[in-house]
């Protein structure tokens, strides 16, 4: 039931419950019924995460819970939803090359318990370091509760990481 369907194109990962159960009735079909309840949760991350080598895959971690309702972080990096629905989740990441001389690609994946998600890979290519890339993507996971969902990445390069960056005050915020 871990069905994927693209809608793309520091870490901060966002899930949101797209049905969860309701009533609806469309023509000629049998009415469904249910409850819907808001399930939602915003994570992040304030450190820097380097892949653990080159080609070695590494889970993306969250330190912070900035919001959440029935969705959590388990041991670090696997986001946990405590109810059965079919959920958004989507992150954004800001991922540079800290060194090296070439470009340097960076695969992007989820799993779900444990099991890598068909057709969930992106790639992007940075072409110079300490040129920040900020991928955004989003998902859409049917879920079990106590299921989870993590996010790896990997690269050629040990010199990529997901970067944290602290104490901006220009533009304003």
């Amino acid at each position: 039931r871990h069905t994927r369907y693209p809608l793309v194109t520091g870490v901060q990962t966002c899930a949101l419950p797209i049905y969860s159960g309701h009533t609806f009735s469309v023509s000629g079909f049998s009415t469904a019924t249910g409850s819907t309840t808001n399930y939602y949760g915003s994570f992040s991350d304030t450190t820097n995460q380097p892949v653990k080598g080159a080609s070695i895959a590494t889970a993306w971690s969250a330190n912070t819970t900035e919001i959440s309702n029935g969705i959590y972080i388990q041991n670090g990096s696997k986001i946990t939803v405590s109810h059965d629905g079919i959920y958004e989740i989507g992150y954004s990441a800001q991922i540079e090359r800290t060194q090296g001389g070439t470009s340097d690609n960076v695969t992007i994946w989820a799993e779900i318990n444990g099991n890598t998600v068909d057709r969930s890979s992106s790639t992007i290519t940075l072409v110079s370091n300490s040129a920040y890339q900020l991928p955004f993507v989003s998902y859409i996971f049917d879920l079990y509760a106590g299921d989870y969902v993590e996010f790896y990445f990997s690269s050629p390069s040990e010199h990529v990481q997901l970067t944290t960056l602290s104490g901006l005050t220009s533009p304003t915020r």
